[in-house]
């Protein structure tokens, strides 16, 4: 086991520092721990719960044995953070052992950063079963306060739209919070030691506790970068942000979904995060399997492609959602793709030097063969650099592998009714491309060749197998943590609804493919010229949309907020030529996506 290490914290500028006689990590057994600082007349103070130290908290005088008598106390696995009908709460958990200290003058004046370290004990019942084990500490109010938690329904909650609110859906700089990340390697203990930004992550996730996270180094924070060979399949080792994605929540309750999705994506054209599983312990107590992961951003484009960051453009749904950049060329490019006649060959090529095709293509063989029910409207990114060509991003394969959908009339045919995952845009850029013989005959082509290779059940089970194996000695402890999955027997049955998938997928993908004839978007229901909003911000309840028809005719216009909730709908009727909508709306102040057919554009509500 790990040999005993003395480490210490960076050394504040009022020059003093706690020195921690061993380093945190995995140890056979119980040792006593000694606390040192600098200087005679100054005094150490530190907590066990994981929350900073203060004036009040216990003084430090002689070393301590670490047992179950540092286990926290605060219990905050019993604090409700989620809406009434998601609410579990187990009757006990795991713990680690959290030390966070910090140096006081005479005076009580904290004149040290906090230094914390974190211990698993082999000899107190801790298990890694090779698992890399993680530890978050954050100051309880920045986790759980009902104005300022960002893991609580809290202040922003609506009991008349759970689904959709809560302190868990803000995002923002405003709502990171200060946090102290450790992540240890099962062999020797290396990793990082280091305070960072952390965030709530994901989707409708975040209102289930077991909560996505994000964290984020930063200069403020004592380090730019996190230093470590986290992932084997990458030779990047420096990592600006990085994820932490909870055991999936989905039917079927196998957790392998979106790993295993990842594993092939990598083998794929796609962009695609690096993947393994950690045990998390968040301020002392277990808090469950999770998948470390890639932040799929800008900094991962500079890191893996050499993509300059600030002329970098990043949209995060077909509705124009920017997460970096300008979406200007993406409009564009919408644009062009819904007013061109692809049939043409000279169209076509016009259309190769607008989005990488090769790109495109492996990531639409992708997404089709893992049947994934929350895409394509859904779980969409793609970035260019500069004017260059629009490449595609995989990432969140969690609603796959299940079968029962036709995955290319669900990538390609637009059917009403418009829905969240089921709009124009979505389908447009596909079913254009199938206009074209030579695009079909390039995506069959490599679809053949995948399920040929790839896509194998000889090749595709062992990255599955691996998973369920590496799973299984946890998967209790996770089900006494968040009450999923709920039974032995029903992973189990996830793992065979997922194991037949796999086994069947290459001839029943290859069926549907030919039955499909991958056929074309024949029509899709658009408006001929994009749309204004005015005055723009709207400082009233009243704004005005301004567009152009080339007929009299029906068409369906659409509100949405930033987090894709339809906020308005109505029937409108178009007469030929230009169009003023008067809008009068009793919606709160922020950022809306304003849609009529297959156009958008943004309006913000003062």
């Amino acid at each position: 086991m790990a040999v005993i290490l003395c480490v210490t914290s960076l050394v504040h500028a009022q020059g003093d520092q706690v020195i921690f006689s061993s380093s945190g990590g995995i140890y056979e057994a119980s040792f006593q721990l000694s606390l040192s600082c600098v200087y005679p007349n100054h005094h150490i103070r530190y907590t066990t719960n994981g929350c900073l130290p203060t004036a009040s908290s216990t003084l430090y005088e002689a070393p301590m044995m670490l047992d179950e008598r540092l286990y926290s106390a605060s219990d905050i696995y019993t604090i409700q953070i989620s809406p009434d009908d998601l609410v579990f709460i187990p009757d006990s958990v795991r713990h680690a052992i959290v030390i966070r200290a910090a140096v006081f003058d005479e005076n009580e004046n904290c004149i040290s950063p906090t230094a914390t370290n974190t211990y698993w004990i082999q000899s107190l019942g801790f298990v890694d079963n090779g698992y890399a084990v993680v530890s978050l500490c954050a100051d309880t109010l920045a986790l759980f306060d009902y104005e300022t938690g960002i893991f609580v329904p809290g202040v922003n909650f609506n009991p008349e739209d759970p689904v959709h609110t809560g302190n868990y859906y803000q995002k923002g700089r405003e709502w990171e919070r200060l946090a102290n990340v450790e992540f240890y390697e099962p062999t020797d203990n290396s990793g990082v030691n280091q305070a960072c930004g952390l965030r709530a992550h994901g989707n409708l996730s975040r209102r289930h506790p077991a909560k996505g996270m994000k964290i984020y180094a930063r200069e403020e924070y004592g380090k730019k970068r996190f230093q470590h060979d986290f992932f084997q399949d990458t030779t990047v080792t420096s990592f600006k942000h990085l994820l932490f994605k909870p055991f999936a929540i989905f039917e079927p309750y196998s957790g392998v979904q979106d790993p295993f999705c990842t594993a092939l994506a990598q083998q794929l054209n796609v962009e695609a995060p690096q993947c393994r599983p950690v045990l998390l312990y968040l301020n002392g107590e277990y808090w469950g399997i999770y998948f470390l992961q890639e932040k799929m951003d800008e900094r991962f484009l500079e890191d893996h492609l050499e993509v300059n960051p600030d002329q970098c453009n990043i949209i995060g749904a077909w509705w124009d959602v920017v997460e970096c950049g300008s979406d200007t060329s993406f409009l564009r490019m919408m644009h062009w793709f819904e007013t061109s006649d692809l049939s043409d060959e000279a169209t076509y090529e016009q259309a190769c030097d607008l989005i990488d095709i090769d790109n495109f293509i492996d990531y639409y063989v992708l997404e089709t063969f893992i049947g994934n029910w929350d895409w394509p409207g859904n779980n969409m990114r793609c970035w260019q650099e500069g004017n260059g060509r629009w490449r595609w991003i995989f990432f969140d394969g969690d609603a796959t592998l299940m079968g029962g959908i036709d995955p290319f009339e669900n990538a390609a045919v637009y059917t009403p009714p418009h829905t969240w995952i089921n709009y124009p845009e979505a389908k447009l850029l596909f079913g254009k491309l199938l206009q074209n013989v030579t695009f079909k005959d390039a995506f069959r082509h490599r679809a053949e060749a995948l399920c040929e290779s790839l896509f194998l059940y000889e090749n595709t089970y062992p990255i599955f197998y691996n998973l369920v194996e590496t799973l299984r000695p946890r998967i209790n402890d996770q089900r006494h943590r968040f009450g999923y999955p709920p039974t032995d027997a029903l992973w189990e049955h996830g793992n065979s609804v997922i194991q037949d998938f796999l086994q069947n997928r290459v001839q029943h993908y290859l069926t549907m493919m030919d039955a499909s004839d991958l056929t074309s978007l024949d029509e899709i229901p658009l408006v001929t010229n994009p749309i204004t909003c005015y005055p723009n911000p709207a400082t009233g309840a009243e704004f005005f949309i301004l567009t152009y028809s080339e007929s009299e005719r029906p068409a369906l216009l659409e509100m949405y907020d930033v987090m894709g909730r339809q906020v308005h709908q109505r029937d409108i009727t178009f007469h030929q030529g230009v169009n003023i909508l008067s809008m009068q709306t009793d919606l709160p102040s922020g950022l809306y996506i304003v849609k009529i057919g297959n156009h958008g554009t943004r309006i913000v509500i003062e």
